[in-house]
């Protein structure tokens, strides 16, 4: 015959086990109230103690809690960075769309007109999250403008094309602000998706206590060369010249160039 104990469930052989048990077994007495909760004190690393000076006597050798408390100031620091790009990210969107405007179409040089319907339409068909997170956008430029200007200087990079009020130009600058406008509206959305999916991801890693992983590096990195590369489009269709506009207006002339 089995006897089970009615507090812990437990099973014994004989009642004698079974009324030893009940008086005896700590974990029982536990549950049955008749004695307290043994104190326990816990270190950072997960282990516990039954008396605090073990507990003291243990933190002193703790490299893991050594390593916990770096943990949770580089979580700090990243959770700090991730807000601030984030912020950022919130300023570049509330700039406004340029609007479109209806031009004449007449030729030079047997140069198509370049109009900013043309811009866009041609611009955002191409663009995709790809080449928005590989910050890929002057190759779209080079697409885009294909058949439509002509190498006036290669080694000055100087080129000409029709206007949009059908005169010849040779401002690459402007032809180039002209696109970046034209695809600015798509190119905002795409990168809103995308920090919106590297945010999250390194959200999770964090949760996760992975904030020393080469994937929560990599996310961050991608993070800010994605806040980089918006903060220079809107420079240069703003025509604020510093480093990052500079580049990329020489990036894209060369694929332009290279592309005719």
């Amino acid at each position: 015959m089995v006897y089970t104990c009615k507090y812990c469930k437990k099973t014994l052989s004989t009642k004698s086990n079974l009324n030893y048990h009940v008086k005896s077994a700590k974990y029982c007495l536990k549950i049955q109230g008749k004695i307290e909760e043994e104190p326990c004190y816990s270190c950072d690393c997960g282990r516990e103690f039954k008396w605090r000076t073990s507990l003291t006597r243990h933190q002193k050798t703790c490299i893991d809690r050594e390593s916990t408390s770096a943990n949770s100031t580089v979580i700090a620091q990243q959770e700090k960075m991730l807000q601030a790009l984030l912020d950022t990210l919130k300023d570049i969107a509330k700039t406004p769309t340029t609007t479109t405007t209806t031009i004449k179409n007449t030729n030079n040089l047997n140069l198509q007109p370049i109009t900013f319907q043309y811009l866009e339409a041609e611009g955002n068909k191409h663009l995709t999250e790809q080449i928005v997170m590989e910050g890929r956008q002057p190759e779209i430029a080079g697409k885009v403008f294909d058949g439509y200007v002509v190498v006036a200087d290669k080694s000055r990079k100087k080129i000409k094309y029709t206007d949009e009020d059908g005169n010849l130009s040779t401002n690459s600058k402007k032809l180039i602000q002209e696109f970046y406008k034209a695809i600015q509206s798509k190119n905002k959305e795409l990168a809103d998706n995308l920090y919106g999916e590297i945010h999250e991801s390194v959200n999770e890693l964090i949760s996760q206590g992975k904030v020393c992983d080469s994937d929560f590096t990599r996310l961050l990195t991608s993070g800010t060369d994605l806040q980089d590369r918006l903060i220079a489009i809107k420079n240069l269709t703003d025509g604020v010249v510093d480093d990052n506009s500079t580049k990329l207006l020489d990036e894209t002339i060369k694929c332009i160039i290279s592309d005719i």
